[in-house]
């Protein structure tokens, strides 16, 4: 994607509250917290705040802002990196999940309003934990890093991280990675697609498995692998996707071994403490929710059938 445009750019924040009513935080996850703490001294009552991704930002024990709604994505609309001082796009996601905090409050008009802004088609889902699972970053990325490590660090990232790292062996350990976010999609009834399908849906592909996507997937097939380990690939997708993912499992009776496998590994190549940065159940607003509480909480909403009035 090339071409030009005029940016309208500022570094003052209570410039770009006063700008719009819509707020959108494009940072890592892992920073999105420093940019609510300068948010919270002004008044956001009539304002949307859109996390991409959000990978459950809405439901931190420290946010605790008055704001209209919260609303999380599970992907960014583009696939793209920064180079040195160039921002490349790769490509242009079709399909976005999305959900809001407080679905309750979505006034009318809303979803169309938010729908004007994006480059993209959303998906409205139920709740911010369904988004969360279609976030299959957690999938793909850490696998992928801690499988090449060796190759990562010998050769600076001088490679193509999919095409070249992600070959059978790393795919079988992803599909057992997947299985667990199925299964637990499942539990709270919801749509259990896996990984290549979500990618498949999001770009308009129809590959067949990780590998044929890996190595025949444009937005995927010409990105480099990052030089080291200090990289969200790990620090998001690890400490703030797959620790929340094993919580959450864990809480519900789903066997969550091969992301507890995939989280001490990475603690082990890092030496960091990801269970205790990441976002754990105690992070969350869900600490003491019991397992069929916390399923009914993000289990999607059914009408009770109705009864036929007896004369």
């Amino acid at each position: 994607m090339e071409g030009f445009t005029n940016l309208h750019l500022t570094t003052d924040i209570a410039e770009a509250v006063a700008f719009s009513k819509i707020l959108i935080l494009t940072v890592p996850s892992t920073g999105q917290l420093t940019l609510l703490n300068e948010l919270k001294q002004y008044d956001l009552r009539f304002h949307t705040i859109i996390a991409i991704p959000g990978n459950l930002f809405s439901l931190l024990k420290e946010v605790d802002i008055e704001a209209e709604n919260i609303l999380e994505t599970n992907l960014s609309p583009y696939s793209c990196r920064m180079e040195e001082d160039r921002l490349v796009v790769f490509g242009r996601k079709r399909l976005v999940h999305i959900a809001a905090q407080r679905t309750a409050a979505v006034r009318p008009g809303f979803r169309e309003e938010i729908q004007s802004i994006f480059p993209t088609t959303l998906r409205w889902c139920d709740n911010v934990v369904e988004v969360c699972l279609a976030n299959v970053n957690g999938v793909f990325h850490p696998l992928m890093m801690l499988m090449n490590a060796g190759r990562i660090e010998d050769t600076a990232g001088d490679f193509l991280l999919y095409r070249d790292g992600l070959t059978r062996s790393v795919a079988n350990a992803m599909l057992a990675v997947d299985r667990v976010r199925m299964d637990l999609g499942a539990m709270f009834g919801m749509r259990a697609a896996s990984a290549v399908d979500i990618s498949n849906e999001c770009y308009g592909q129809n590959f067949s498995d990780l590998v044929d996507l890996a190595r025949n997937s444009p937005p995927h097939n010409r990105l480099r692998a990052p030089a080291g380990f200090d990289n969200r690939n790990i620090t998001e997708d690890v400490a703030d996707l797959l620790v929340c993912w094993h919580g959450l499992a864990e809480r519900v009776g789903i066997d969550a071994s091969p992301i507890a496998a995939v989280i001490v590994l990475a603690e082990m190549t890092t030496g960091l403490d990801l269970r205790e940065m990441g976002r754990g159940i105690d992070k969350l607003r869900l600490d003491g929710v019991e397992r069929d509480e916390l399923i009914n909480m993000f289990s999607p909403y059914t009408a009770p059938p109705q009864t036929e009035a007896r004369l």
